[in-house]
């Protein structure tokens, strides 16, 4: 995914500092909240399923040095400012938390 982000035009630090909180929120699901149809499939997969569904809804974007470069003053994960880019893939990366956790944990 990180290489993805930067092939997007996403800077070394912009996709380290993505990864690195999408790391750390997918690391908190636990595999004893899965729910019956997931168990099987296991907790590694559930959390694949969250980056994989983010994958699908970001790519294929392209590189711009649009308003996806701006940054504007918005907190989320930690940060005061956030380029458009970021915050593009933290709603999409959310999205799919929400849903992975929605269908895989019961709520």
């Amino acid at each position: 995914m990180a290489k993805r982000l930067l092939a997007a035009g996403y800077s070394g630090e912009q996709a380290a500092f993505l990864m690195s909180k999408a790391d750390l929120l997918t690391s908190e699901l636990r595999s004893d909240k899965l729910n019956d149809r997931a168990r099987p499939c296991g907790i590694d997969s559930a959390r694949a399923h969250v980056l994989s569904c983010v994958n699908k809804l970001l790519f294929p974007l392209k590189d711009s040095k649009t308003s996806l470069d701006a940054e504007k003053p918005a907190a989320s994960w930690g940060k005061k400012r956030l380029a458009g880019r970021e915050l593009l893939f933290i709603g999409y990366f959310n999205a799919c938390l929400g849903t992975a956790k929605q269908r895989m944990f019961g709520g």
